[in-house]
């Protein structure tokens, strides 16, 4: 299945490290609970399913890609002769309620979700918001920046870029609220927002903390700084993972090694690090395992790799005598509630998580690599490419494949 869920700025619009830990799914006052439905492809087609694995509902052939549910409606996009591609909403019926009328669009955060429109579609263009009815309400006037963003609202405030590297936050009347200074900046959590200095290709640049009013709580000063969550963020110094506290005191010193050897994990260093559950998921020595608040070790360190807990499991990966990785799920007490047996998982999001049996994409290339090295013909190695495909589908808590690509 192609990743369909990550939306990045890229042309491809395609990143499997992102895929369905960005799911989100908002129940509010103004926006009632609804079905939590998952991106798939079907026969070719786009749709979604839900928890039980059921496909509610398939997509026109013209859709090319699509995106997760967000306060009620999900971003897709269609081929329009001519263009290249626009980007619109359906519901969770299917059903289009924002027509696909924008050169590139976001999911829904705060009643807000980003699109780029231009005159042209060889001419740069400028983001904007609309509402849940389609109507621009933040006229689009910012630059897409060199960080790759969902631009979404948190806390009142979205991150946005005036130049190419000048970013602030706006409030949701499109007013800087936080003038542009910075030559990085990510969302709002828990009151604070972490942001870069030094420029897009800057080997030095410091990463500081900064409160809603703009002023610093942290000077740039680190390689590179995590979103807090429950009270914590993780931090990076001389390539150790640390934490600090809201006031920026460090609170457990960086010791453990950060998360960019885990294969299948999140994007970033130190997102694999943040808290979750009243845990954090760090190694020491190549293996990984669990600390509480104290940095006492809760899950001593067992594993080649882990993801912070979603759902009550967390995602952990062991590796064979050949270098080979699968992947299982874990719970709060460390027990293995889903065996190792995935060639690439995600995190639970709701009921299901998306899994990978078989050889992973990579394993398949690789090995057809090899094959054609040793000079096998070429049709016994598309054979071999047919025959091992990577079967990906979701899972459900006990790991059973309640869906799987046709």
């Amino acid at each position: 299945m192609t990743c369909v869920l990550a939306l990045v700025l890229t042309a491809a619009l395609v990143a499997c490290s992102a895929e369905s830990d960005n799911e989100q799914q908002d129940s509010s006052a103004s926006n009632p609970p609804s079905p939590r439905l998952y991106p798939v492809e079907s026969n070719g087609k786009y749709g979604y399913v839900d928890e039980n694995g059921k496909l509610k509902f398939t997509l026109p052939d013209d859709v090319y890609t699509i995106g997760p549910f967000s306060e009620g409606l999900a971003v897709v996009a269609k081929r329009v002769p001519n263009t290249n591609g626009r980007w619109g909403f359906v519901d969770h019926n299917g059903k289009v309620v924002i027509e696909a009328r924008f050169h590139w669009a976001t999911i829904f955060s705060e009643g807000l979700a980003a699109v780029f429109v231009s005159e042209r579609e060889d001419t740069g263009d400028k983001l904007g918001y609309i509402d849940r009815t389609g109507r621009i309400v933040i006229q689009p006037q910012f630059e897409r920046g060199s960080h790759h963003s969902n631009f979404p609202f948190s806390e009142g405030l979205a991150a946005v870029a005036r130049a190419h590297d000048e970013w602030g936050y706006i409030d949701k009347t499109g007013k800087f609220v936080i003038q542009p200074r910075f030559h990085e900046a990510h969302p709002f959590s828990e009151g604070r927002a972490v942001v870069g200095m030094g420029g897009p290709d800057s080997l030095d640049k410091k990463y500081g903390v900064i409160d809603k009013q703009g002023r610093w709580i942290v000077e740039p000063q680190y390689e590179y700084v995590e979103q807090f969550s429950e009270g914590l963020a993780p931090i990076l110094v001389d390539d150790k993972v640390g934490f600090i506290d809201p006031q920026g005191k460090v609170v457990i010193k960086p010791q453990f090694g950060d998360g960019s050897h885990c294969p299948g994990g999140e994007a970033g260093r130190t997102s694999t690090n943040r808290f979750s559950d009243g845990l954090a998921a760090v190694p020491v020595d190549w293996k990984w395992g669990f600390i509480d608040h104290t940095g006492k070790w809760v899950i001593k360190p067992a594993f080649e790799c882990a993801l912070p807990f979603s759902e009550g499991l967390a995602l952990v990966g062991v590796r064979d005598e050949e270098g080979r990785w699968s992947f299982g799920y874990i719970d709060k007490s460390g027990a293995m509630v889903i065996k190792p047996q995935f060639s690439e998982a995600r995190s639970f999001v709701g009921k299901l998580a998306h899994v990978t049996v078989g050889m992973s994409e990579d394993e398949a290339l690789f090995k057809a690599l090899q094959d054609r090295e040793a000079g096998k013909p070429k049709e016994e190695i598309e054979k071999e490419l047919k025959r091992h495909k990577p079967q990906k589908g979701f899972i459900d808590r006990t790991g059973k494949l309640v869906w799987k690509d046709p």
